[in-house]
Parts: structure tokens; sequence; C-alpha cells
């Protein structure tokens, strides 16, 4: 689609171009001379038929093209349709989406601390949280690095006080697979194997 669009793009100011030599041309009088008017409009109708049959033959091109393209379309409109990367941008998402609520809770935390207003219990209340935030990012940073070193190169991890949420891609999980992952977050964390949620997703 993107191709056609370029031809097309390219079609219009190559048109635009062509008309506007032709108009200034026709205007000083070096293409269509200053002969009578009759031969003017001649030459005149001849350039701009020129100009009509490119741009219907470009048209029919691009309306082939353009059904070429609908005809390689599979599947119900409208219907998702997972690609080969869906699984890693899935997984790439759930990170970014991760990152940006804990910049929002650090900024809210850091405006606690800022604020004169508040007592020194409040202020050292956010400290506490942001040092917490800032353990669990590293916990998570760690886990996925363990996790990846044993083939689940693509997972997200999510931890908050006593769970664990893991997302990795994998067509199946055995026994052994949801083992090794619960023994690595046990020894990062100190969250319980049975509050640890295991998910897999795959192409």
């Amino acid at each position: 689609m993107k191709r056609i669009f370029r031809k097309n793009q390219i079609i219009i100011a190559t048109l635009a171009v062509m008309i506007a030599i032709a108009g200034y041309l026709n205007y000083s009088g070096i293409l269509f001379g200053e002969t009578d008017d009759g031969t003017a409009e001649a030459n005149a109708d001849l350039a701009s038929q020129e100009l009509l049959d490119i741009s219907q033959e470009d048209i029919e091109t691009s309306t082939e093209d353009i059904e070429s393209n609908d005809s390689e379309v599979e599947g119900t409109p409208g219907e998702a349709v997972l690609t080969n990367g869906a699984a890693e941008t899935t997984v790439a998402q759930a990170k970014v989406t991760r990152e940006q609520v804990r910049a929002e809770n650090k900024e809210t935390l850091q405006s606690i601390i800022d604020n004169t207003n508040l007592s020194d219990a409040e202020k050292e209340d956010a400290v506490a949280q942001m040092v917490e935030i800032t353990q669990i990012a590293e916990q998570e940073a760690a886990i996925e690095t363990l996790m990846s070193s044993k083939g689940f190169s693509e997972a997200v991890v999510s931890l908050d006080a006593d769970s664990a949420d893991i997302v990795v891609k994998a067509d199946e999980l055995t026994d052994a697979n949801r083992a090794q992952i619960e023994d690595i977050v046990t020894r990062k964390t100190e969250v319980a194997p049975e509050n640890i949620v295991i998910t897999p997703i795959h192409e």
C-alpha cells in the first residue's frame, strides 16, 4: 500500500511539473510560438490530451495494484491477525507501559518529597516508597535477565510486595519450565511460589 501511495505522489508531482512547464512555455511563446491562435490552441489541446493519456494509464495501473493488494488480504475484515512478531510486540508494549507507570509514580513521589508544606513523616513515607520502586525495578530486571539466560528471551516481569506476574513467549510451558521460572523468582524476591502467575503467549 505504501508503494502505491508513493507512486501516486510521483505521478501527481510529475503532472504538476509538466503542466507548469507547458504553461510557462506557452505564455512565453517558446513552445507554441507567436503564430495564429488556431495553431496555438491546437498545440495546447495536444499537450493537454497527452497529459490526460498519461494520467489515465497511471490511474489504471494504480487501480490494478490496489485490486492485487486487496486480493492478498485474507480473513474477516476487522479481525485481528497475529503476525510473526506479535508475541515480541506484546512483550515490548508491556515493558513500555510498566516503565511509563513507574515513571509517573516516581514523579508523584518526588513532588511530595520536594513539597515544603508537607510534614517530615509524609516525606519519609514518600522516600520509602521511592526506594521500594527502585528495588522492585532492579528485581524485575534481574529476573528477566536470568530467564533470558535459560532460553526465555521474550518475557516481562511485574512484581509487587507479595506477588509476581510473568508473561513469557513460549508455545507451551512444561511443569519443568514453570518450576525453573518460579525458582528464579523466589531466589530474587520473597514471593511465594503459589503467588507467582506465569502466562505464556505464542504466535
